[in-house]
């Protein structure tokens, strides 16, 4: 997917009547983000979205000092474009982060509970997989009719039965594995949660309310990029040593 990469400039120039700035796969901001109100921000998004349309373009990256703005950043998203996130590195790498959370048990003896409501290509993908390695897939959703068809082809393709339920009360009660794919803060904590579990979230706020959790949360991921890297190469290449590497890694990737 291609991607733009949306920075500050280092030398505002207000003089200049030009508030973006388009310079090959960036898009420049002549202004100083943090000292503009919103009318001006949506002004900025706008011109930004215009520039996106024309290049048949979704996504962008951004420098490090704009994901600051909750302002633009409710704005970009609002507007339909895609923004990189280091969340992508934890959702590539969701399968090595829960063989190291699991500690050295087998997935063939374990559980794992999957937290969704909405079915895209990679939750169906991990779903197939997860089901495949482990000793029980659980599924829990607000919205069961979602994953009938995973459930009925699970079956009648490899002969694995899932479980698909919704039991506030039971459904994460002894669950020690759980892979948070969408629930906000706000919905899992309506569930009874197992003290001890162990919680690997793709959504960004993921916090257990419940006083006696003692278990863990893991909602980052960091990757170590070495100089010879792509990703590396790439930051070098175009000077975009503001960006973080995660989201640079997700702008390349084929």
């Amino acid at each position: 997917m291609k991607t733009f990469f949306v920075e500050q400039s280092k030398n505002v120039n207000i003089i200049r009547l030009n508030s973006i700035l388009q310079k090959d796969n960036k898009i420049i901001i002549n202004r100083n983000l943090s000292k503009i109100n919103l009318k001006k921000k949506i002004k900025l998004v706008n011109k930004i979205k215009k520039i996106l349309e024309k290049e048949n373009c979704k996504q962008i990256a951004l420098e490090k000092v704009l994901k600051d703005d909750v302002d633009f950043i409710n704005l970009l998203y609002s507007s339909n474009i895609n923004i990189c996130s280091p969340k992508w590195i934890l959702i590539k790498h969701t399968r090595e982060i829960i063989e190291k959370a699991l500690k050295g048990e087998k997935k063939e003896e374990t559980e794992i509970n999957i937290c969704v409501n909405e079915v895209n290509s990679i939750v169906e993908k991990y779903i197939y997989e997860f089901a495949k390695e482990f000793k029980r897939l659980n599924i829990i959703t607000n919205h069961i009719g979602k994953f009938k068809k995973i459930e009925e082809n699970l079956y009648k393709e490899y002969g694995i039965l899932i479980t698909i339920a919704n039991n506030k009360r039971k459904s994460l009660s002894k669950a020690k594995l759980i892979l948070n794919v969408d629930f906000p803060k706000e919905i899992i904590n309506q569930f009874t949660i197992y003290d001890n579990a162990t919680i690997i979230t793709w959504e960004d706020d993921t916090k257990i309310s419940k006083k006696r959790f003692n278990g863990r949360i893991i909602s980052d991921y960091e990757i170590h990029f070495d100089k010879n890297s792509d990703v590396s190469k790439f930051v070098s290449e175009h000077n975009l040593e503001g960006y973080d590497l995660r989201d640079i890694s997700q702008a390349i990737c084929k």
